[in-house]
């Protein structure tokens, strides 16, 4: 097996005197495969070998895993899942990878993963696929918004054209999947095709309630569900079936996955109104697109006839004339004399309480700690 030759070289080398029984399965797990035998001729091979064991057991030992080494690991996963000759598909594979983000949802389910038995290939391979479904939704979504620039930079859109970004956002869908084969585990495969329906009806009801004023929380939940908690869900809960987990611990995973993938939306929706600097993006993008979201469905439910009359207006309005800054300005100012704001955090706060609820019925570990330490620096808004 791919595990057992690393292993085996560690042996007849004596790599390390200091490796116990139970770091070894680990530490082979999260080292590349090597083709053919180790044999005494080949020393750099080895010398790499245990340069990088070592790095990998002071890591495991100490709990100390870098999120910039997860960032680093998934993003060369990607790479090699998406690799293609076709010089339009590597263009598009370099830019995905290049304007990846924080990865968030990768890191979360590598935290997972040390949490029940160490991170190995397998689980950087399962966050890369979700972040390529995720890259290959949002580059559809650039086409839907017609939108120029995503996160302050040129769209994917923007730089390749319409038609090829819907293409390699289909590429993607499909390699993403193809991939799956690999693991042979149903399970597995069966979430990540739920992921691309969520997204897909997601995205289908948020166009159908743009700019429609009767858009209801729950149907907004619903959008934000598909559009990113899904994918929140489906790292954290592959990774359990992954490892076999246990039902209820699979169930568990999921659960936190999903609230935090809405929690994050949510807070993106918030952060739109009241701090999009934290967003790398210019503000009010969800009013000038005409989007009923969180701070407006919230304060909306709360407004007297008249103030609500007027919201409404402002969503009636052209977007060139949503984009006006005296009109804006107006605007906010409604929203500040509904206390928008508070209403908002509040809401926030209790889905960050119902969060570390879950995270708490997890086994004790350092990277239930770093869970819990990520989503206490999220919510710092």
């Amino acid at each position: 097996m791919r595990q057992e030759k690393p292993a085996q070289a560690i042996r007849m080398h004596g790599v390390f005197d200091e490796l116990t029984p139970e770091f070894l399965p680990r530490l082979v797990a999260s080292q590349p495969p090597i083709d053919g035998q180790i044999i005494d001729g080949q020393i750099k091979t080895v010398d790499v070998i245990k340069a990088n064991c070592r790095k990998s057991l002071n890591m495991m030992k100490s709990g100390a895993i870098e999120n910039e080494e997860i960032v680093h690991e998934t993003s060369a996963r990607i790479s090699e899942i998406l690799g293609n000759e076709l010089p339009i598909l590597n263009k598009l594979v370099t830019f995905v990878i290049e304007s990846g983000g924080k990865r968030v949802r990768s890191i979360i389910a590598c935290y997972f993963a040390e949490m029940f038995s160490g991170i190995s290939r397998d689980a950087h391979k399962i966050s890369a696929i979700v972040e390529i479904i995720h890259a290959a939704s949002l580059l559809h979504d650039d086409v839907l918004d017609d939108a120029d620039t995503r996160r302050g930079k040129p769209s994917g859109k923007n730089i390749f054209g319409s038609k090829e970004v819907i293409l390699g956002g289909d590429y993607m869908f499909a390699t993403a999947i193809r991939s799956l084969n690999d693991f042979e585990n149903p399970a597995l495969m069966d979430i990540f095709t739920r992921v691309i329906r969520d997204l897909s009806v997601a995205e289908l009801l948020q166009l159908e309630y743009e700019r429609k004023p009767d858009i209801t929380m729950e149907n907004y939940l619903q959008i934000i569900y598909g559009k990113t908690g899904s994918l929140f869900q489906t790292a954290c809960e592959g990774i359990a079936i992954h490892m076999k987990r246990s039902p209820d611990e699979i169930t568990l995973c999921a659960e936190i996955g999903k609230l935090l993938g809405m929690l994050f939306q949510m807070r993106d929706d918030y952060l739109d109104y009241f701090n999009s600097a934290l967003l790398n993006k210019p503000p009010y993008q969800d009013f000038e697109n005409g989007l009923f979201t969180l701070p407006i469905l919230l304060v909306r439910d709360k407004m007297g006839r008249e103030d609500r009359d007027e919201l409404l207006e402002y969503f009636n309005l052209e977007t060139k004339a949503r984009k006006d800054k005296n009109t804006i300005a107006r605007f906010l100012g409604l929203l500040e004399k509904n206390q928008a704001r508070e209403i908002c955090l509040e809401k926030l706060k209790h889905k960050e309480i119902k969060l570390l609820s879950l995270i708490d019925q997890l086994p004790a570990h350092p990277f239930k700690t770093k869970i819990e330490s990520q989503i206490k620096k999220l919510m710092q808004i």
